[in-house]
């Protein structure tokens, strides 16, 4: 087994080299050590070699803010000093081909086309991006999901407020037993005037996933356009939107993806992007109303970005392709199951379902409000695990974390909770 220091040398290296250029591993090296088959527990003490958090504040809130691979940030460390020795246009001009590089390799993970597909800022602008675009008129029907983030949530009755449309938030069983709970608690509020179907993969403040697949057949047969927020999704599923049939999805690099603060994902079907309407038009735009930019890249068009940080979501792109979407996503199942079964065997009560069927990554123990606050800093403060107080007592693992962060946090919560 390679110790941490070497490890982190050649994964460094393979970012850095994919990317950018550089001198280091090739590719096939870099894919021998990655896409080894199986992935045992030195397998995934690699992987989190490749951060540069300490044993004394390990992260376990993937659903808020994770840290960058160190690939990620060095490499947006690397091209911010490039900028600053020379903010020329002529040495910009190379993240023209890195953003697109980044791109394609996003939506070829999500097997859409690259024109479908706009590098944003995060899943808030997103989500605001598609709440604010869509051709609606007053008397238009919009649905929501309960636990859907603010973002999409209570924006849609700002826009509500200001055009007259009408908001209904659908409630759904804390502890569902079937998918066809889930899907008949939005069914059975689809309305002849309901135009938008508002969503959340997997809800952040209780950790229910909903059955999408499932929503979206019923909603296209009624032509209701589906927006899916992705941000407790994409990095921790092997997300197919062809498969889930969804018409927007929205994402943040800074969550499960683990890839540079501030750059956020923003698909719309190709069929649906004429007709939606972008939040920002700044230069690049092209004159008068109709652009002179392909496809979702419309949505984009935000005047001067973070260059550095654009291109380092292609170096996480390329790291999440070594390791491999699907194996991530089983990773982070079995992390989550570990995390669930220690807190139930502890005796304490779940919010989020123990079946993976309606869950994921987020999970959360039932804590009263009072104590959620003192029992997050205790976990940090003398146990070392950095979670939330969101829902209840929250506590994301992703595949940075080991079996040994996991086994930490349930004594934590054994000894905290009582």
């Amino acid at each position: 087994m390679m110790n941490r220091s070497q490890s982190r040398r050649k994964f460094l290296q393979t970012g850095g080299a994919l990317i950018i250029g550089g001198a280091g591993m090739s590719a096939a090296e870099a894919q021998r050590q990655l896409a080894t088959p199986g992935a045992g527990e030195d397998y995934w003490e690699m992987v989190r070699a490749q951060f540069s958090f300490t044993e004394d504040a390990v992260p376990m809130n993937a659903a808020n803010l994770c840290p960058s691979f160190r690939a990620v940030a060095e490499n947006v460390s690397l091209l911010t000093a490039d900028i600053d020795r020379d903010c020329s246009f002529n040495n910009r001009d190379k993240f023209g081909n890195l953003l697109e590089l980044a791109r394609s390799r996003v939506a070829a993970q999500l097997n859409v086309s690259a024109d479908e597909v706009a590098l944003v800022r995060n899943t808030s602008e997103a989500n605001n991006i598609v709440n604010g675009g869509l051709p609606l008129q007053s008397g238009d029907d919009v649905l929501i999901w309960d636990q859907n983030h603010p973002t999409n949530n209570v924006a849609w009755e700002v826009r509500a407020a200001r055009y007259g449309l009408r908001v209904r938030k659908v409630a759904t069983p804390e502890n569902p037993q079937s998918a066809r709970e889930l899907v008949d608690a939005f069914a059975n509020e689809f309305r002849d005037n309901t135009r938008v179907l508002a969503l959340t993969h997997v809800s952040n403040v209780s950790g229910i996933k909903l059955p999408v697949r499932e929503l979206t057949r019923l909603a296209r047969e009624r032509g209701i356009h589906v927006h899916l927020d992705g941000a407790q999704t994409w990095g921790a599923m092997d997300v197919d939107l062809r498969e889930l049939d969804v018409d927007s999805y929205s994402a943040s690099a800074h969550k499960w993806y683990m890839g540079p603060k501030e750059v956020g994902l923003l698909y719309v079907r190709e069929s649906r992007i004429d007709d939606t309407w972008p939040s920002v038009v700044a230069p690049g735009w092209g004159d008068g109303p109709q652009t002179t930019l392909t496809g979702a890249r419309k949505f984009e068009s935000l005047g001067q970005r973070d260059d550095a940080a654009l291109a380092g979501l292609g170096v996480a792109a390329d790291i999440h392709d070594l390791i491999g979407p699907g194996r991530i996503e089983r990773r982070i199942v079995y992390l989550a199951q570990r995390l669930k079964q220690g807190i139930v065997d502890a005796g304490h009560e779940l919010l989020t379902p123990m079946n993976p069927e309606f869950s994921h990554g987020v999970c959360i123990t039932r804590l009263d409000p009072a104590r959620r606050g003192v029992a997050v800093n205790r976990l940090y403060a003398e146990y070392g695990i950095a979670g939330a107080a969101t829902g209840g007592l929250r506590l994301c693992p992703t595949i940075y974390n080991t079996e040994a962060h996991i086994d930490k946090a349930v004594a934590g919560v054994a000894a905290l909770l009582g």
